[in-house]
């Protein structure tokens, strides 16, 4: 039997390593590493591994060449043995699975898995009981079919539009969660959550903060690199203005925002928006603000708020995902991290 793995990112690794466990062959294709960029007769494998950020144009053209396509999430479903329980929505998937998966470990144990970051195939039956995934609407819209047990539709906002095409196709994809043994929408409470699951009440405990959520750094700075679309976006704002306690404060931005159909949004709040990376030409184009100010880079500005009269306060919330700048908002939020060092005392 002879396989191929299509899309070589963090997936595409995982399929490798999953393949290689089983001493399967196989070969790789992905069209942005030169030495995996080769012509390839579809029909001459046996079945195709799909990375989920495949576009959906090329995942029809996979399908019509050959029926035995298949992503991480089928895999999944097919092999594992643990309780599973799928986490989407536009807003506050990863903080909600983050937290719950703290309750299940705490009174049970829990794999983490999905498009939080943990690839789901390097967890494939490893004795824990719950098995907590987050999915995002490019693993639900390529889902042969819907395994879970339990399934958690969170909220239903716009995102992905370069991706569906249209909102409807967003939400199409988004709802398929519903699909599940089991489901509830609208609900964001981990504990209620664990007890809608577990049919047993649990007692409250310290949950951790999802890293780069709205992580305050200090008095002074918010990071919060996690926000990746308008909603977050808006969401850190409003907080802001609450921690920094109606001072001013400045803005800082990037990320692509093909994502959302470059959407013009209004941004109330900061004294400043700075708005530095690839993108930053884009990004003016879609914020609505009076005082917008394109840098070349993070540090140059942090350097122009601190080197200035104007307030010290700074809010890093890039409100786009990280598209060329960066690899991931782990990795953004890092950097920003590693920038503002020498700034702080």
């Amino acid at each position: 039997m002879k396989s191929l793995i299509y899309g070589y990112g963090e997936t595409g690794k995982s399929f490798e390593r999953y393949l290689k466990k089983q001493n399967r062959n196989f070969d790789i294709f992905d069209n942005n590493i030169d030495r995996y960029n080769k012509e390839l007769n579809l029909n001459s494998y046996d079945e195709i591994f799909c990375s989920p950020g495949i576009p959906r144009n090329i995942f029809r053209k996979l399908l019509n060449a050959n029926k035995n396509v298949f992503t991480d999430l089928d895999i999944f479903f097919k092999e594992d043995t643990s309780i599973k329980i799928g986490i989407t929505g536009t807003n506050r998937k990863s903080t909600t699975a983050y937290h719950l998966n703290q309750l299940f470990e705490h009174y049970d144990s829990a794999n983490l898995i999905g498009n939080i970051g943990n690839t789901m195939l390097d967890y494939i039956n490893n004795d824990r009981t719950f098995s907590i995934i987050e999915l995002s609407s490019f693993q639900l819209d390529k889902m042969k079919e819907n395994k879970l047990d339990f399934g958690i539709l969170l909220n239903l906002g716009i995102d992905h539009l370069d991706y569906h095409g249209n909102l409807s196709s967003y939400k199409k994809a988004k709802k398929r969660i519903l699909l599940a043994k089991q489901i509830i929408s609208y609900e964001t409470d981990p504990y209620k959550l664990f007890e809608w699951i577990t049919e047993s009440k649990p007692k409250k405990i310290k949950l951790k903060n999802l890293p780069y959520r709205y992580e305050i750094i200090s008095e002074t700075v918010i990071n919060d690199s996690k926000s990746t679309n308008y909603h977050s976006l808006s969401y850190a704002l409003k907080k802001a203005n609450y921690l920094f306690n109606k001072s001013e404060y400045s803005l800082i931005v990037c990320g692509d925002p093909k994502k959302e159909g470059y959407r013009k949004i209004k941004v109330d709040g900061p004294e400043r928006v700075y708005i530095f990376g690839l993108h930053a030409k884009d990004i003016t184009e879609c914020i609505d603000h009076p005082k917008k100010v394109i840098v070349n880079s993070l540090d140059d500005a942090l350097s122009y708020i601190y080197d200035s009269n104007n307030s010290k306060n700074i809010l890093f919330s890039p409100g786009y995902p990280s598209g060329n700048d960066f690899k991931n908002y782990s990795e953004r939020g890092k950097y920003f991290n590693n920038n503002l060092k020498k700034y702080l005392p």
